[in-house]
């Protein structure tokens, strides 16, 4: 199973087979794959997680807490019994009869480095194989391992699925996707830059190949598609919207609700104008890899930190942002307990929203803040973080682009990093942009960081 789901799911794209296959062939794979990640994602235990989310979003404020004390409590007991790490710093019997916050406080403040130092020491004895393993870079640049199993994924999956329905979205809905995966190689120059996904009825689109010359064949294959919701970068539905603005037009599809938005900090003048050009709501979510933290927007516009997904703690930071500080409470198989996730939110001054669900109101997430870099064909390309994601050898990493035509790929190289990792580093990059970028890889000793501390892994100056 984990075969299924890490090489089909992860490489499938990058892979020789489906490269060199036709575009019928190609859009097979993509649905076999569909079918494999629905069968597994959508089975009956999903199935009773989406309908407890389901429920648990309208409790009240204090049935809110009560929830949430519950479910801090068994997941403490359980790291404090079964995950070495944990049992290192924590007495299990001291946990007894105290409050779960009160007991909370007996656990460490981690962060990617402690975790990374830790390695499997992380892991649960009790944790039901097979274990899915993904990476993350993360606004912080360092590459960090983690480790799931199916019951978490399912859970991740419903609180997506959830934040789906409340941008519209129902069962058999159209959906266009927009969002880095490499459906199309880069170094393709003709359309189309997209392919067809039958299973899920999805429309999926290379985040790659957007340019003004290509933006008119973009619009004209999603308003053929109509979808009902689309899920894209805001990178990529952002430079659709500018196109569209530019040229004094409106999307011509007729059936769009919603758009969902995910991965990259979404400003509001970018908002603005994707809702006026496509003539809809947009849906921002926040989540991370670590699974420690969301924050969904709701039919109010509302933007909320989601406590029944996790518990946070909010450090105090300064001009009025709290870093979020969490608790996961879906995968027990890695649970990672008082994360510092890096990321800040500005708390809304506002009353209870109108959607009626109890969760806090947050005015903005202050995350990733990456940059596009420009390609040489008048493309851009967005999120090039995630060629750093399970690369080997390196401590972190960050593309900078300041000059035409060329990028710098500057890593920080940990023992054994060879040319080898370089090479990889290279065809990563490669596969999404092409192959008439200059590319050189710099081996330097530290990456030049914000005032707050974070990395951004993708700097253009021109």
């Amino acid at each position: 199973m984990r075969v299924v789901v890490g090489e089909i799911g992860r490489y499938m794209f990058t892979s020789s087979l489906y490269r060199s296959a036709p575009v019928l062939i190609q859009e097979a794979l993509i649905s076999g794959r569909a079918w494999v990640r629905k069968t597994l994602r959508e089975g009956a235990s999903f199935r009773r997680v989406l309908a407890d989310v389901r429920d648990t979003q309208w409790l009240d404020a204090m049935a809110l807490g009560d929830y949430q004390s519950k479910q801090l409590h068994a997941l403490l007991e359980h790291a404090a019994s079964s995950v070495p790490f944990y049992r290192d710093h924590v007495d299990p019997s001291k946990l007894r009869g105290m409050p779960p916050r009160e007991a909370l406080s007996l656990f460490p403040v981690i962060d990617k480095e402690i975790v990374r130092g830790a390695g499997d020491s992380m892991l649960s004895a009790r944790a039901s194989r097979p274990l899915i393993e993904g990476t993350t870079s993360g606004t912080t640049g360092s590459p960090l391992r983690l480790k799931q199993d199916l019951t978490a994924i399912n859970r991740e999956h419903a609180f997506i699925h959830r934040q789906l329905e409340w941008a519209g979205f129902r069962p058999g809905d159209r959906r266009a996707w927009i969002r880095g995966d490499l459906v199309v190689d880069g170094r393709t120059r003709n359309a189309p830059y997209w392919r067809r996904n039958p299973v899920e009825a999805m429309l999926m689109m290379s985040s790659f190949h957007l340019s003004a010359g290509s933006a008119p064949q973009y619009l004209s294959a999603l308003a053929l598609h109509d979808p009902h919701l689309i899920q894209a970068y805001p990178s990529s539905i952002g430079f659709l919207a500018g196109y569209l603005r530019t040229v004094g037009a409106s999307y011509e599809g007729k059936s769009l609700r919603g758009i969902v938005t995910s991965s990259e900090s979404l400003d509001p003048e970018t908002r603005v104008t994707i809702e006026h050009t496509f003539g809809c709501q947009v849906f921002d979510w926040y989540g991370l890899s670590e699974r420690v933290a969301a924050v969904g927007t709701c039919e109010h516009h509302g933007q909320h930190l989601v406590m029944d997904y996790s518990f946070v703690e909010l450090e105090s930071r300064d001009q009025g942002l709290h870093e979020l500080v969490g608790t996961g409470f879906n995968n027990y198989a890695m649970p990672l307990i008082r994360y510092r996730t890096g990321d800040s939110v500005k708390l809304s001054r506002g009353s209870q929203c109108k959607c009626g669900r109890s969760f806090p109101l947050v005015e903005r997430v202050q995350g990733r803040a990456d940059d596009c870099i420009k390609l040489p064909d008048g493309r851009i390309a967005g999120r090039l973080d995630r060629v750093f994601n399970g690369a080997t050898g390196i401590v972190e990493g960050q593309i900078i682009q300041d000059k035409p035509g060329q990028v710098d790929v500057c890593v920080v190289p940990g023992p054994g990093f060879s040319r080898v990792d370089e090479e990889a580093l290279v065809q990563a990059l490669r596969d999404r942009v092409g192959s008439d970028l200059e590319i050189h890889v710099r081996q330097v000793a530290s990456l030049t960081r914000t005032r707050s501390g974070k990395l951004r892994n993708v700097i253009c100056t021109i």
